[in-house]
Protein backbone atom coordinates (compact mmCIF):
# COMPACT_ATOMS: atom_id res chain seq x y z
CA UNK A 1 0.00 0.00 0.00
CA UNK A 2 2.96 2.33 0.87
CA UNK A 3 4.45 1.54 -2.69
CA UNK A 4 1.01 2.75 -4.43
CA UNK A 5 0.72 5.59 -2.72
CA UNK A 6 4.53 6.47 -2.96
CA UNK A 7 3.48 6.19 -7.43
CA UNK A 8 0.68 7.95 -7.04
CA UNK A 9 2.28 10.86 -5.17
CA UNK A 10 5.14 10.86 -7.80
CA UNK A 11 2.92 10.60 -11.20
CA UNK A 12 0.98 13.51 -11.69
CA UNK A 13 -2.77 13.11 -11.64
CA UNK A 14 -5.03 13.33 -15.31
CA UNK A 15 -6.70 16.02 -13.93
CA UNK A 16 -3.61 18.01 -13.37
CA UNK A 17 -1.99 17.27 -16.61
CA UNK A 18 -4.96 18.32 -18.26
CA UNK A 19 -5.15 21.30 -16.42
CA UNK A 20 -1.79 22.70 -17.40
CA UNK A 21 -2.69 21.85 -21.30
CA UNK A 22 -5.99 23.90 -20.52
CA UNK A 23 -3.64 26.45 -18.94
CA UNK A 24 -1.39 26.59 -21.67
CA UNK A 25 -3.85 26.37 -24.57
CA UNK A 26 -5.65 29.35 -22.68
CA UNK A 27 -1.89 31.08 -22.95
CA UNK A 28 -1.56 30.79 -26.72
CA UNK A 29 -5.28 31.98 -27.30
CA UNK A 30 -4.76 35.17 -25.19
CA UNK A 31 -1.50 35.50 -26.92
CA UNK A 32 -3.07 35.12 -30.66
CA UNK A 33 -5.81 37.48 -29.53
CA UNK A 34 -3.29 39.97 -28.67
CA UNK A 35 -1.27 39.86 -31.50
CA UNK A 36 -4.79 39.99 -33.70
CA UNK A 37 -5.76 43.50 -31.49
CA UNK A 38 -2.41 44.65 -32.12
CA UNK A 39 -2.99 44.10 -36.05
CA UNK A 40 -6.29 45.80 -35.95
CA UNK A 41 -5.07 48.95 -33.76
CA UNK A 42 -2.37 48.90 -36.67
CA UNK A 43 -4.98 48.89 -39.63
CA UNK A 44 -7.72 51.21 -37.51
CA UNK A 45 -4.50 54.28 -37.16
CA UNK A 46 -3.49 53.19 -40.88
CA UNK A 47 -7.54 53.97 -41.83
CA UNK A 48 -7.43 57.20 -39.84
CA UNK A 49 -4.98 58.57 -40.97
CA UNK A 50 -5.92 58.05 -45.06
CA UNK A 51 -9.06 59.85 -43.89
CA UNK A 52 -7.22 62.68 -42.38
CA UNK A 53 -5.61 62.94 -45.46
CA UNK A 54 -8.59 62.83 -47.74
CA UNK A 55 -10.41 65.09 -45.75
CA UNK A 56 -7.32 67.69 -45.78
CA UNK A 57 -7.33 67.35 -49.80
CA UNK A 58 -11.08 67.77 -49.93
CA UNK A 59 -10.94 71.30 -48.03
CA UNK A 60 -7.96 72.20 -49.95
CA UNK A 61 -10.00 71.82 -52.92
CA UNK A 62 -12.99 73.22 -51.53
CA UNK A 63 -11.02 76.55 -50.32
CA UNK A 64 -9.60 76.45 -53.80
CA UNK A 65 -13.08 76.32 -55.92
CA UNK A 66 -14.37 79.13 -53.90
CA UNK A 67 -11.41 81.29 -55.13
CA UNK A 68 -12.37 83.89 -58.04
CA UNK A 69 -10.60 82.41 -61.23
CA UNK A 70 -9.69 85.71 -63.16
CA UNK A 71 -9.80 83.89 -66.30
CA UNK A 72 -13.24 82.55 -66.00
CA UNK A 73 -15.45 85.24 -64.61
CA UNK A 74 -18.81 85.59 -65.33
CA UNK A 75 -20.21 88.14 -67.60
CA UNK A 76 -21.56 91.14 -66.59
CA UNK A 77 -25.55 91.95 -67.60
CA UNK A 78 -24.34 94.66 -70.84
CA UNK A 79 -21.46 93.19 -71.38
CA UNK A 80 -20.68 91.84 -74.70
CA UNK A 81 -18.84 89.19 -75.05
CA UNK A 82 -15.47 89.79 -77.16
CA UNK A 83 -14.75 90.91 -80.14
CA UNK A 84 -15.04 89.38 -83.34
CA UNK A 85 -11.59 89.88 -85.11
CA UNK A 86 -11.79 91.32 -89.16
CA UNK A 87 -8.93 88.56 -90.57
CA UNK A 88 -9.06 90.18 -94.15
CA UNK A 89 -6.27 91.23 -95.88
Amino acid sequence: MVAISAANTATPSLQSVLGRVRVAQARREADQAQANAQNLRSLADQAESKAQQSQGRWLDLSQRSQQADPTYQPRKPGQSSGRILDLRA
